[in-house]
């Protein structure tokens, strides 16, 4: 359409116009001169914006041009591209006169020539054909809405649908969405917690414990060894003594052989609990910092953007043009001078018919000095904003896949620790038990360890004793009895202390108690929040319902009884109610008084129900302003005899306001010449 021109008359305006040739094309060009082109909306999947869609196929600016009637005079409406966007440009002016229409501007033009904004323009002024081609349930919908109303966007039950899918995102009613999830992780939390604080008053009670039994142990043992002591030296010798250490040494080591693991697998389990461990400490490091990486990473690469117009404020103030003044005055002065010679015809002897040509030159030569070097040139920045905000990134993503290396490595170092603790304890299933039993195991082999040293110091002992003594079987009862206290002591605190170890490894895999009661403030506060998200939703349904009642209780009755003598003309009187149900479902009856729903209509009365709830939406929304009504294709679907019937109703109502008809049917027009014809011969008769 680059370059046409098109009028459209008062009254009923029929343009019939070829598939493809842009009628809606048109249609969007008259709404966006009026209202602007919204260069904010974006593409999306189902729907092309405005900016994309409309876009000039030769490549050239999006521009237009329209001229209205506004108070009784003529106003041209100018919008092009410009700077600013698309379609920003703006002028309106009195085409009689040319002066500017100062009530107009680029965001009130279309609220001040028609009295509405943009949405009540496209639900009370413009017809789509297309909408007839709507499914038989969005178009019922669409009915409804209107009936309701006047909405053709259904925003009621658009807006109520996305409340109820945000209402079932947080919280479904069936321990789905944010709010249960939440609420779970919380009891988790909790429950976790719980388990922490049992645990530490386990691990004090059991720490507790192993002190009182290890100090027992040693008052025993010392017993044992003063009891030892005074019957071995008065009874016995030397010898004897160090014989009867020497047996006991053997029986503990052979004790101590009993059930021992394998060396060699001990000591590769040890190196990869080893390894856990230490894969442990850097994953909680790794984490730890994990709070600060975003907000540092956001921070800096706001401080990169600071630099950044910092710099480019510099650099404007920099270039800004210095003009020498001196020079532009005296280049002034001498073309003034040269117009007064040429002028005055003064005497200059010879140089007379030259001196107008030297005075100029001496002007040209002042001007040129006066701008010459008036903008001056700057080098490169001194840095690279965006190398800058790309090795930014860089850390950034090296401090994540750091972190992810570190729980790799702990998952790899927790699967060794289980394979090497299985080859020495099949039954071995979690980290805990493997590394128990690899502690325990480890104590034992030193246990062993000490006491072969001290066997062989008893040997070199024995060794060197010659004399030979008989301890007092009377006091051996005795002895052995003390001996046996003290072992069975040191056996109990052995086995408390092997407890409080697996209690430490219990509260090791439980975490960190600070990180949990983090986690348990972060879970309620975002809980507290989802909270008040639920209640304004509700409190949202609540006022939309409240007022859609109160406004359809307004408009709906108005609707209902235009479009009742609206389906009455429509279908030749075959139709002549239209009512509301309990629900607010639109129905329309007959002659035989049987109301029917829009699905239960056939396809052609659908349509033309759907037709006459338009063109009532349009009368009512638009009250008394005479607003020019734009329809696109709006019998796109229906027969010959429907279609002139709708054609005959748009001329009556063209009586009243400005009708602009978009048809690709060349029956419309013959349908509205037979008409002017019958309406001539009845002037005549």
């Amino acid at each position: 359409m680059n370059g046409q021109k098109i009028d459209f008359s008062d009254k009923l305006c029929c343009r019939v116009l070829p598939n493809g040739w842009g009628k809606t094309t048109l249609c969007a060009f008259i709404r966006v001169m009026l209202y602007g082109l919204n260069t904010a909306r974006r593409d999306t999947a189902n729907a092309l914006s405005d900016k994309t869609k409309y876009f000039p196929q030769d490549g050239k600016a999006m521009s237009g041009r329209m001229t209205v009637e506004f108070t009784g005079r003529p106003v041209t409406i100018i919008r092009e591209s410009n700077r600013g966007g698309i379609m920003q440009g703006f002028q309106a002016f009195y085409e009689d006169t040319g002066e500017i229409c100062p009530l107009l501007t680029a965001h009130n033009c279309g609220h001040v020539l028609l009295g509405m904004g943009e949405d009540a323009f496209l639900s009370s002024a413009m017809v789509d054909g297309l909408d007839m081609s709507r499914p038989s349930s969005e178009l019922s919908e669409l009915i409804v809405s209107m009936a309701q109303t006047g909405d053709t966007n259904a925003r009621c039950g658009t807006a109520l649908k996305t409340l109820a899918r945000w209402r079932l995102d947080l919280n479904s009613g069936n321990g789905h969405g944010e709010q249960p999830r939440l609420e779970e992780e919380c009891r988790a939390v909790g429950k976790r917690l719980a388990d922490i604080a049992a645990l530490e008053k386990q691990i004090a009670a059991q720490q507790a414990e192993t002190d009182r039994l290890f100090a027992e142990a040693e008052r025993l043992h010392s017993q044992y060894e003063k009891i030892y002591l005074v019957y071995a030296g008065k009874m016995i010798g030397e010898e004897k003594q160090l014989r009867i250490l020497k047996e006991e040494s053997e029986k503990h080591i052979r004790n101590l052989k009993d059930g021992l693991p394998d060396e060699i697998l001990l000591r590769e389990a040890e190196e990869a609990l080893f390894g856990y461990e230490g894969a442990v400490r850097l994953e909680r490091e790794k984490r730890s910092d994990m709070p600060y990486v975003d907000s540092n990473f956001k921070h800096a690469l706001e401080e990169v953007d600071e630099r950044k117009l910092d710099e480019e404020v510099k650099r404007n103030k920099v270039t800004r043009p210095r003009i020498r003044w001196i020079a532009l005055l005296f280049a002034l002065l001498m073309a003034v001078s040269a117009a007064g010679t040429a002028l005055s015809q003064a005497d200059f002897g010879e140089l007379t018919p030259w001196m107008p040509y030297i005075l100029s030159g001496m002007a040209i030569v002042a001007l040129i000095a006066a701008f010459l070097g008036s903008v001056p040139r700057l080098g490169e920045p001194d840095e690279d904003y965006d190398e800058s905000r790309q090795k930014l990134s860089l850390k950034h993503q090296r401090t994540m896949d750091d972190q992810k290396m570190a729980a790799s490595v702990l998952q790899d170092e927790y699967d060794v620790v289980i394979r090497a603790a299985r080859k020495l304890w099949p039954q071995a299933e979690t980290i805990e038990q493997a590394g128990e039993w690899i502690r325990s195991a480890r104590e034992d082999w030193q246990a062993l360890r000490r006491e072969q040293s001290r066997l062989q110091d008893i040997l070199i002992q024995l060794s060197r004793v010659k004399d030979v003594s008989n301890i007092d079987e009377a006091h051996r009862g005795e002895v052995e009895a003390a001996r046996a206290q003290a072992a069975q002591a040191r056996q109990l605190a052995e086995q408390a202390k092997n407890e409080l170890a697996r209690l430490q490894g219990r509260q090791q895999v439980f975490g960190n108690k600070e990180e949990w009661l983090s986690a348990q403030a972060s879970a309620q506060a975002e809980l507290k929040r989802i909270v008040v998200q639920l209640d304004a939703i509700r409190l949202a349904e609540e006022n939309i319902k409240s007022e859609n009642a109160a406004l359809s209780a307004r408009i709906s009755p108005q609707i209902t009884e235009l479009a009742e003598q609206y389906l009455t003309y429509l279908t030749n009187e075959s139709y002549t109610e239209v009512k509301l149900d309990s629900s607010l479902r639109a129905r329309c009856a007959g002659n035989d008084g049987t109301l029917l729903d829009a699905l239960r209509l056939s396809s052609g009365t659908r349509d033309q129900l759907y037709f006459a709830l338009r063109l009532a939406v349009c009368q009512v929304l638009s009250g008394k302003e005479s607003v020019p009504l734009i329809l696109d294709d709006p019998f796109l679907t229906w027969d010959s005899k429907r279609m002139e019937r709708g054609l005959w109703l748009l001329q009556s109502l063209a009586k009243e306001r400005q009708i602009i008809l978009f048809t690709c049917r060349q029956a419309g027009r013959l349908a509205i010449m037979n008409q002017d014809d019958n309406e001539n011969k009845n002037s005549r008769g």
